[in-house]
């Protein structure tokens, strides 16, 4: 193949129109691990708030009750004992009073209660083991309880101290340094008379983005994704932002019907945002239009982007943010065709409902941009044409989402070193879907409505609870040629955002204390920091190959072995390129220009190599390793190439 002619074409003078701002961005969604637990907010503690259902299990027969029964999970007894102490989810004592929601997953407004039936010489209560991520820094420990007066002992692995508890709701605060450098403790709450009632617990560094974990945020700078689209996602059909904001000890946790999982709701709209400040990545918020109503979405943009002098703007002004935030774009909700959404409908009265709901959030800001739930091709009973047809208010831009390969539901996954060929090959299953859903849009509306591509990645082996993907070469290349077919189009393509941020089909990996980015990462860094201008109408002469089926994804025949794009800004071309030959090095003819002022290597040592928790950087990016002359570049196999071209 490498003796085969391959070229790119491109000129200076040739554009389709300046590249949009918001061509590499990502999602955050409460999903898995992406958030709490090993992910990216730093609480040590879980389920911190004592959500949820005790561990029932009637496996003793008439001997003697469970005796961790009442204890809420994950916790467990500490000294448990049948005769002397007696454990219940408190439901008639909490912090705060009002609606909860109530299902049978238990309850979001409760404590933990500790009873004392017969003293004994011993404390008895409840314990968690708890890893310390951090074990070196200073950490802050709260708690908020009631009893009696009498002595709660607590004790964090090497640490030990003791409240004395009130008769009303009160909360302990405690800063701590741990002085045994073993990251795995034990933390129990116990008593030896009366009764307690626990109505939340916490466990942080000191040192923390907003409480965010120090270090993944940091690792996230050095990409800086366009823009961050947050709560949602499938999450968000059941979102209600109110409840997400003040004093996070006493927002109540809820139910996430979408996934499956109990929501502590520590992060909210203040959290999300102010990260999204320090790291630089626009914020883009996605509206609840499953259950949610056209007064709360206003009600919310009133919160994030009004005056102090406005109702909402007052309340984020008294929750500690006077200052507006700065939002310029926003989801009118989230695959509502899709029977795993809340609320999920109908075309015309989705389109009809778009419209209520911008009718409100106009009337607190003008504005906005606007982005309408739409789908690929002509997909989910033509849901395009009749959204687009019915649509009477603003539209900017319309959501699309696709996943590639799909077998993430089959009972046997395809292990990631052995898919190599068809991941590479599914971005042009990609470009055709992206050619049909762009010719739907020209058919069906005369506005100039452009595509949000803000979902997409492969999806071959996540599964719930924790959707965790090897992500590994192969996927790194197919994000590169969708990216480029991306660019290429980006006269109508106008947005994407890969799906997801952390841990979950995540772009980041969090294992304790080890971080690590996957290849598709170190890809999108590169298309960040260096594509930007006018994009150059790119053309490609290369080989093909054909691709077996796998999954959803049928055989392709001609697949390019090559594809590129190309953009221009300040005298300087920016060529990115993939080769997607297994073995072979490619010679590319490119147009004659002054010379390659820098150029950048992602590649690894073998086509499906991988970075993990035990090699966080087995691949990377390489600068300046590349051979170019004036008229040719030359690429090696399994690889993502990008030059700095002066002209």
């Amino acid at each position: 193949m490498s003796k085969q002619k391959n070229k790119i074409q491109f000129h200076t003078e040739n554009s389709i129109g300046e590249l949009s701002p918001h061509m590499f961005g990502a999602n955050l969604e409460h999903i898995g691990e992406a958030i709490y637990k090993n992910g990216v907010w730093a609480e040590v503690i879980e389920n911190r708030k004592f959500c949820g259902a005790d561990k029932f299990i009637w496996e003793t027969g008439v001997k003697d009750d469970h005796l961790d029964f009442g204890i809420i999970r994950p916790w467990k007894g500490f000294n448990p004992s049948a005769k002397h102490v007696m454990y219940a989810h408190s439901n008639s004592e909490y912090i705060v009073k009002g609606d909860e929601q109530i299902n049978r997953f238990g309850s979001g407004k409760q404590s933990q209660q500790i009873t004392i039936r017969e003293n004994s010489e011993i404390n008895r209560g409840i314990k968690q083991s708890i890893n310390i991520n951090f074990v070196d820094q200073e950490h802050r420990f709260s708690i908020m309880l009631k009893g009696t007066g009498q002595k709660v002992y607590i004790q964090i692995g090497e640490l030990n101290f003791v409240i004395k508890s009130r008769t009303k709701w009160f909360e302990f605060k405690k800063n701590i340094k741990f002085t045994d450098n073993k990251t795995t403790k034990n933390l129990s709450i116990s008593i030896n008379s009366d009764e307690v009632f626990i109505a939340n617990c916490s466990l942080m560094p000191k040192s923390t983005i907003y409480g965010f974990r120090k270090d993944i945020t940091k690792l996230i700078k050095e990409w800086v994704p366009s823009y961050l689209r947050w709560p949602g996602g499938n999450y968000l059909s059941g979102y209600n932002w109110i409840h997400g904001i003040g004093d996070k000890n006493y927002r109540l946790p809820f139910y996430d019907f979408a996934w499956y999982e109990w929501e502590n709701n520590d992060v909210g709209t203040d959290e999300f945002m102010q990260w999204c400040e320090y790291i630089g990545s626009e914020p883009m918020i996605t509206i609840n239009t499953g259950n949610g109503t056209p007064a709360e979405g206003a009600a919310w943009i009133e919160y994030l982007t009004g005056s102090v002098k406005t109702k909402y703007g007052k309340l984020r002004k008294k929750n500690g943010r006077s200052q507006p935030y700065n939002l310029k774009t926003i989801f009118i909700g989230n695959e509502m065709f899709g029977g795993w959404q809340i609320g999920h409908t109908d075309a015309k009265t989705y389109a009809l409902k778009y419209d209520k709901f911008v009718k409100a959030i106009k009337k607190v800001n003008p504005n906005l941009r606007y982005i309408a739930v739409g789908a690929c091709m002509d997909h989910f009973g033509h849901w395009n044409e009749i959204v687009l047809k019915n649509i009477k208010e603003r539209i900017d831009e319309l959501s699309i989402h696709y996943y590639s390969i799909r077998t993430e539901k089959d009972k046997i996954h395809p292990h990631y070193t052995s898919r190599y060929i068809p991941t590479v090959a599914a971005s042009t299953e990609v470009e055709s879907m992206l050619d049909k859903t762009i010719a739907e849009i020209k058919n069906n509306t005369k506005k100039p409505i452009t595509i949000a591509f803000d979902e997409w990645n492969t999806y071959v082996e996540a599964e719930h609870p924790n959707y965790i993907e090897n992500y590994n070469i192969a996927d790194a290349l197919y994000a590169g040629s969708l990216l480029n077919a991306c660019i290429n189009r980006g006269d109508m393509i106008t947005n994407t955002g890969i799906y997801h941020l952390i841990n979950v089909m995540g772009n980041y990996r969090i294992d304790g204390q080890k971080i690590w980015k996957t290849p598709t990462t170190l890809i999108l860094e590169l298309f960040t920091k260096y594509h930007k201008g006018k994009i150059l109408k790119t053309s490609v002469n290369s080989p093909t190959f054909e691709s077996p089926k796998i999954g959803k994804q049928p055989i392709y025949k001609k697949n390019k072995l090559i594809d590129a794009s190309a953009t221009y800004h300040k005298n300087q071309i920016c060529l990115s390129v993939v080769n997607k030959s297994e073995k072979e090095s490619l010679i590319i003819s490119i147009p004659t220009h002054k010379k390659v002022s820098s150029n950048y290597l992602v590649n690894g040592n073998s086509p499906t190599d991988i970075n993990d928790k035990k090699n966080l950087e087995k691949v990377s990016i390489k600068k300046n390793k590349l051979e170019c002359g004036k008229d040719y570049i030359k690429v090696p196999p399994h690889s993502f190439s990008l030059f700095l071209i002066k002209v």
